[in-house]
């Protein structure tokens, strides 16, 4: 298992679907035997330049323990997510 960090920035506007968002997420890692060690909700925070439309999102930093082949599936919940915004993974570790 690898440790991967993830940040996550998300619509402004659907807070009250946070909660839901990140519990399927934590739903997908557990089917996959993954473990999420850390989550950190960071608030709304201004943009640098707009998405959407929108100056703010909400930013959310997580800290997960999975198998690289679990990747491939929360990427693909994130593109087709349209209140997430962007998304970005990092590896940590060698």
């Amino acid at each position: 298992m690898q440790n991967y960090e993830l940040m996550l920035l998300l619509n402004p506007n659907t807070m009250d679907e946070v909660d839901q968002f990140l519990d399927d997420l934590k739903k997908i890692i557990q089917e996959n035997k993954g473990d999420l060690v850390d989550t950190k909700l960071l608030g709304k925070r201004q943009l640098a330049y707009p998405i959407n439309n929108m100056n703010y999102a909400n930013y959310i930093h997580l800290d997960v323990k999975i198998e690289p082949e679990t990747l491939p599936i929360l990427e693909e919940k994130f593109k087709y997510d349209q209140n997430v915004f962007r998304h970005l993974t990092v590896k940590l570790g060698v």
